[in-house]
Parts: C-alpha cells; sequence; structure tokens
C-alpha cells in the first residue's frame, strides 16, 4: 500500500511554465551529449573487432540488431513509457507516484531482462542462421550472444534506472552514467580483446567482448544507483513494496511501443537478410553502415528524451495544447541534425566506412549510405515522434507507421524472386523507399487525428 505524504506532492515540474528553448537547450544538450556517448560505445566496439577480422564484424553485425532491441525496449519503448510516467507524475505534484514508478522500473527491468534473455537462447541461433550467418560467423555469432543474453537483464536495469532520471529531468545524471559505461568498456577492450591470430578462433575473441560488455554495465548499474542517491533528485527510493497498478500501467504503454520497437528490429533483421545472400562481404558492409541508423536512435534519443520529460510535465500539469507544440518543434530540431548527418554522410560515406579495414567491405558499406544517407531525416521524423507520443500517451500512429515499414521492406522477399530486383542497390532502394513513408505516415497520422487541437 502507496504511503500517502502531502509534503511530497507540493512541488510541481520545474519544467511546466519555464522558457521552452533554455529549457529545450538545458536537457537536450546533456542528452545528446549521452547519445553520443552511447555512440562511442559502439564505436569502439566496432573499432577492436575490426581488429579480429572480417568474421567478427559480420558475426556482431548478426546479433546487433537483438541487442538494439534490448536496448530499443528497455531505454526507449519500457523505458520511455516509464519516462513519460515520470514526467506526469512530477507535471501534477505527485512525487509518491514518481517514487512508485521508480520501485516498479526495477521490477520490470529485471522481469523483461530475463524474459528476453532466454529467448534469444532459444531462438537466437534461429535467427542468426535465416539473417545469413554460417559457418564461422555462426558459432562467433551464437558464442557472443550466448553470454551477452545471459546477462542482459543488467542492460535492461541500467536503462531503465537512466529512464527514471530523464523522466526527472536529469539528463546530466543519464549522461555521466552511460559515460562510466564508455570508460570501462574502452579500458578493458584495448587491454583484453586480442587482435586476429592472437587467439585460436574468432569465437574466443566474441567470448572476451562479451563479457567485458556486461562486466561494463555492471559498473553502469552501480553508477547510476549512486546518482539516483544523490541530493536534488524528485523521485527517490521509499519502502520497497511494488504497485501492481503502476506495474501494468507502464506495461500497457511500454508493450505497446515496444511494438514499434520490435517492428523497427523486425524490418533491420529483413533488410540484413535480403542484403546477406548476396555475400559475406556485403552482409559485413551492410552491417557497418546500417549501424548508423541504429546509432542515430540514440542521437534522436538525446532530443527525444528531452520531449518526453518536457511534454509530459504539461500534460501532466493539464496543458496538452501547450505539449503538443513543444512536440513538433522538438521533432523539427530532430530532423533537421539527424537529416544533416545522413546527407553529410551519404556524400562522404568514407568519413564512417573506414571503420572497416577492409576493401571489399568499405565499398559495399559506402554504397549502402550513398542511397539510405539523405532520407535519414524522414527516419528522424517518425522516431523524434514517437519519443514525443510517449509524453503525451499518443503512441498509435507511430506503431502503424514502423508496422508497415517493416511490412515495405518484408515485399522484398517476394520482390527478389524477379531476376531485375535481385540485386543489392534495388533492396537498398526498397529501405529507402520504406524510410520515407514511415516519416510520412506518423507525422501524417499524428496532425490530423490524435494531436489536433
Amino acid at each position: 500500500m502507496a504511503r500517502d505524504d502531502s509534503s511530497e506532492t507540493a512541488t510541481g515540474s520545474p519544467l511546466v511554465g519555464a522558457p521552452l528553448l533554455p529549457t529545450m537547450f538545458r536537457l537536450a544538450v546533456p542528452g545528446i551529449i549521452g547519445s553520443l556517448i552511447q555512440m562511442l560505445l559502439i564505436v569502439v566496439e566496432i573499432f577492436l573487432l575490426n581488429r579480429a577480422g572480417t568474421t567478427a564484424l559480420a558475426a556482431v553485425a548478426t546479433v546487433f540488431p537483438l541487442v538494439m532491441l534490448a536496448h530499443m525496449l528497455s531505454a526507449g519503448a519500457i523505458g520511455g513509457a516509464t519516462s513519460g510516467a515520470v514526467a506526469r507524475a512530477l507535471g501534477s505534484r505527485d512525487l509518491v507516484r514518481a517514487g512508485s514508478i521508480l520501485r516498479s522500473a526495477v521490477f520490470i527491468a529485471l522481469f523483461g531482462g530475463a524474459v528476453m534473455g532466454a529467448l534469444v537462447s532459444i531462438f537466437g541461433p534461429t535467427f542468426f542462421y535465416w539473417v545469413g550467418a554460417r559457418d564461422d560467423v555462426l558459432a562467433a555469432a551464437n558464442a557472443y550472444a550466448r553470454i551477452i543474453f545471459f546477462g542482459i537483464p543488467l542492460v535492461w536495469l541500467f536503462n531503465m534506472m537512466c529512464s527514471v532520471l530523464r523522466g526527472a529531468g536529469a539528463m546530466t545524471r543519464s549522461a555521466l552514467a552511460m559515460g562510466s559505461v564508455v570508460i570501462v568498456y574502452s579500458a578493458l577492450g584495448f587491454w583484453l580483446i586480442p587482435e586476429q591470430g592472437a587467439v585460436n578462433s574468432t569465437t574466443e575473441i566474441m567470448t572476451i567482448a562479451a563479457y567485458i560488455l556486461l562486466a561494463s554495465y555492471g559498473i553502469g548499474i552501480v553508477t547510476v544507483f549512486n546518482l539516483i542517491l544523490l541530493p536534488g533528485q524528485p523521485v527517490r527510493f521509499r519502502g520497497f513494496w511494488v504497485d501492481w497498478s503502476v506495474v501494468t500501467a507502464l506495461l500497457r504503454s511500454g508493450l505497446l511501443a515496444g511494438t514499434q520497437s520490435t517492428a523497427t528490429i523486425v524490418y533491420s533483421l529483413i533488410a540484413t537478410g535480403l542484403i546477406g545472400r548476396f555475400s559475406i562481404d556485403w552482409l559485413a558492409g551492410y552491417g557497418l553502415a546500417v549501424r548508423l541508423e541504429l546509432v542515430m536512435v540514440p542521437v534522436i534519443f538525446g532530443i527525444g528524451s528531452a520531449l518526453i520529460a518536457i511534454v509530459g510535465a504539461y500534460v501532466g500539469a493539464g496543458q496538452r495544447a501547450r505539449a503538443i507544440e513543444v512536440a513538433w518543434r522538438g521533432t523539427i530540431a530532430n530532423v533537421i541534425i539527424v537529416g544533416t548527418i545522413g546527407l553529410a554522410l551519404g556524400l562522404n560515406p568514407s568519413w564512417w566506412c573506414n571503420l572497416s579495414g577492409g576493401d571489399q567491405v568499405a565499398a559495399h558499406c559506402g554504397s549502402t549510405l550513398e542511397i539510405l544517407g539523405p532520407f535519414y531525416g524522414f527516419f528522424a521524423a517518425g522516431l523524434g515522434l514517437y519519443f514525443a507520443s510517449q509524453g503525451l500517451n499518443t503512441l498509435l500512429w507511430p506503431v502503424i507507421g514502423s508496422l508497415l515499414r517493416a511490412l515495405i521492406v518484408a515485399s522484398g522477399l517476394w520482390w527478389m524472386t524477379f531476376d531485375w530486383f535481385a540485386t543489392p542497390d534495388a533492396i537498398l532502394w526498397l529501405v529507402a523507399g520504406a524510410m520515407v513513408f514511415y516519416g510520412v505516415c506518423v507525422a501524417l497520422g499524428l496532425r490530423f487525428q490524435a494531436w489536433r487541437t
């Protein structure tokens, strides 16, 4: 039974009524910095595994969509629902409920991570085979995934606790926690991950890399819990009870958002499977390029997390029209930033693709970015509106857009039966078209239905 403490409901969110531009800047800048820190983790991983050879890169590209699904569920979907719930609780001056959300988030993280780990352990090898992993690549992918997903509750717990901080507007603390993960991974990775030829097999290298990643998130959990306990943080641990009505509310919203995350990963798996049919070099090159799209998820999330906090606070305070206005402005900023990055890398793919030392891998990565890069603004529109919708609790259209994008790409399984379509460029243009449809569909659906004012 929750406590009644009127002193804890006297103070509302400082985000309500604050000047928009300075508030967005104050929250978005550390959010973007935190996202860039998370991007750095992926870049460091690519660099370290590139030293182990093309097989290691192909193996991690095979597993990466499922790792990103874990992040998208725990940080973007259920984590985003948690952030939105915290923001609305603070906006309505209910710190008791905010504390209950924190405890519920811990329970959901441990339970959800355990369920996901079990499912990947059972079905993961089939997925990896389906997306094109064979022989040494398949063995390395299985070894990496077996360890990562045994410890995936650590990743879930870290992301859910960071989501609570972001919902309270504590973006800097969330970025500091992510920084601790990157520092530990970089230090241990450069020390312990060997180069190709230094050990007997790529499988051994992937095993070492997996243990290092889990150790890094373990340190991150210690960091984030200490940051929650610091003075000035409004959402606190008060007791150990779990309010099941809060758990149900978070899961109801989070699992709907999770449909969007799952559709995004299914889309990624299908596209990877289609490209993987051409060669291992195409699989590695596309995997390297598509990491940019999945890396942009946290870039969009940097501004999106600020939107969740501000928009949710206004909704909690009963100012829905103002919340919608803020959501559109933040989404436009997302489109400009990510669209510019995508266009720049589409025109200069070597800036990203030279992370790989293989000429063929880099060439196929470049071909991918030249086609997809100019369309990343549409991807940013759809995903940015998804995050804003978590603050407004209007997730239907972002989910519909993601499902339709996955179906468009899945149609490539049929199109490939025609010889004239069975080329890498044709598949890449199909993916680009799906990206455009996604952004336009979500924007129009929200503008003319869910966000009408």
